[in-house]
């Protein structure tokens, strides 16, 4: 274990030339012919709106603005049990903040708390509480954007051990809240099911945006049996990526790691997929939620880092590890749920009664827009409740 050190985001010029010549390279195939009214998403990624995006992504888009904005905040590094951890450390007004744990997921980064950064952890600017105000970790997942490439593919179940020491025998804090979505849920879940307070400290609550750790228990009532068949049909339909990343991810990595366009098409189609575009000047387009300099700084900070295949092995670190709690139990530390209304349609979080099974739920929001990507997609919403939620556990 190390002491953290400053880090400071500096991508070499010749890094950025050579994914710019390789997105000007791409040789364009022919799309298949829809019929008329056909979703052009229905066979994957839109070829014509990835040919629009890269011709932004050509003419139009700054890293160097992006990478200018992403060093706003204070970034630091450290290893633990030889895993090089990079993280984002934002200290909290208020004379005693309590400190609060943000994991991202995939294809995410730490970018997606950016626009919740200032909101958490200094409300008085937004006309709260300096008193409310967090201190904010923000760490990037073993394997992803800054982090180290783990030697062998490491799951969600390892990385809340890794978090846990990050929190208390690096950063000094005796008890933290821990909050997450997609895999953040379920490191977020396994720091409240094995590393809740106790006498020495440690996770004291969470909250989720998604129902990534699952207890196993049977759906009773006809709503929880009909969203667990309902899950099952979404997966179906939308869950080969996670079983070739679950089982084959390196060769899915050799394919792809080459092709700064075809990593752009892999990722861009979940930020379709899984994000509310339901309110905008034009019904169901991606942009509806996010911004083209959104979605290509989130693709470039897998091309940079050179990070897009160790990031897919945490799929297979997944699987290895299993994803279940023990029958028979659930995590017992207070819990709260957002449950984002694109996130409920999908499988990713059902019904309170089924969540209770496995959580004990203290806090439940049922918000009215956002997707997978909630503090991206509906910042104000995502932190007026995490800051709601922690306000509640200031006596624990």
């Amino acid at each position: 274990m190390t002491t953290p050190t400053p880090f400071t985001i500096a991508i070499p010029q010749s890094t950025l030339d050579g994914i710019r010549s390789r997105v000007s390279a791409y040789r364009w195939h022919p799309a298949p012919v829809l019929d008329q009214g056909t979703d052009p998403w229905a066979y994957g990624t839109d070829t014509d709106y990835m040919r629009e995006l890269c011709t932004y992504w050509l003419d139009e888009y700054d890293w160097r603005a992006a990478e200018k904005n992403l060093n706003r905040f204070p970034h630091f590094k450290t290893t633990i049990d030889g895993q090089e951890i990079h993280f984002i450390h934002v200290k909290g007004s208020g004379t005693n903040p309590q400190p609060l744990l943000l994991t991202h997921g995939w294809p995410g980064s730490v970018l997606e708390f950016y626009d919740v950064i200032e909101p958490l952890a200094h409300p008085e600017k937004f006309g709260g509480n300096a008193e409310d105000g967090l201190d904010l970790v923000i760490p990037s997942l073993p394997g992803y954007v800054f982090s180290g490439p783990p030697a062998k593919p490491v799951g969600p179940r390892a990385t809340a051990a890794l978090w846990d020491r990050l929190m208390r025998e690096v950063l000094g804090y005796k008890t933290y809240i821990a909050q997450g979505g997609d895999w953040g849920s379920l490191v977020t879940g396994w720091l409240g099911y094995n590393h809740g307070t106790d006498k020495k400290g440690g996770c004291k609550a969470i909250h989720v945006n998604m129902n990534g750790l699952r207890a196993a228990v049977a759906p009773e009532t006809e709503e929880e049996i009909a969203w667990v068949q309902k899950a099952g049909a979404a997966f179906a339909v939308d869950g080969a990526y996670l079983q070739i990343q679950s089982t084959k991810p390196q060769t899915l990595a050799i394919g792809l790691m080459d092709s700064p366009v075809g990593i752009a098409a892999w990722i861009i189609e979940k930020f379709h997929s899984w994000s509310d575009r339901t309110q905008g000047e034009r019904p169901g387009h991606l942009e509806n939620a996010f911004t083209k300099n959104q979605l290509l700084t989130s693709v470039m900070l897998y091309l940079v880092t050179e990070r897009f295949n160790t990031s897919i092995w945490f799929y297979r670190g997944y699987m290895e590890e299993g994803g279940m709690m023990a029958p028979g139990t659930r995590v017992e530390v207070p819990t709260g749920m957002a449950r984002f209304p694109r996130e409920a349609e999908a499988y990713c979080i059902g019904p309170r009664s089924y969540m209770e099974k496995g959580f004990n739920i203290v806090h439940w929001t049922d918000m009215d827009r956002g997707g997978h990507f909630a503090a991206f997609e509906n910042p104000k919403a995502f932190a007026a409740d995490v800051a709601s939620f922690a306000a509640k556990m200031k006596s624990l």
